[in-house]
């Protein structure tokens, strides 16, 4: 299940963006930028999808072939749109 992480939960999902190229993905687990953060588990993500309000535009990072992950996005599309 996807679940939206608070802010102050963001740093949850560094271990996953240390490694990505896309420094905006960066920017808004730093809180640089705003953005909204949807995991994939609240305490221990593998997964996660992020709203980069910037470039009004999601990024998908970590493990993105997850079954459970991927399942999950479909609702959460229904539920934001």
């Amino acid at each position: 299940m996807i679940t939206e992480l608070n802010k102050q939960d963001f740093y949850k999902i560094r271990h996953i963006t240390d490694k990505c190229k896309n420094i905006e993905v960066r920017a808004v687990v730093n809180e640089n930028n705003p953005g909204t953060i949807y995991a994939d588990h609240p305490t221990e993500p593998t997964a996660a999808l992020i709203w980069i309000q910037g470039q009004q535009g999601f990024q998908l990072v970590g493990d993105t072939q997850s079954k459970m992950f991927l399942e999950s996005l479909e609702g959460l599309y229904e539920n934001l749109y």
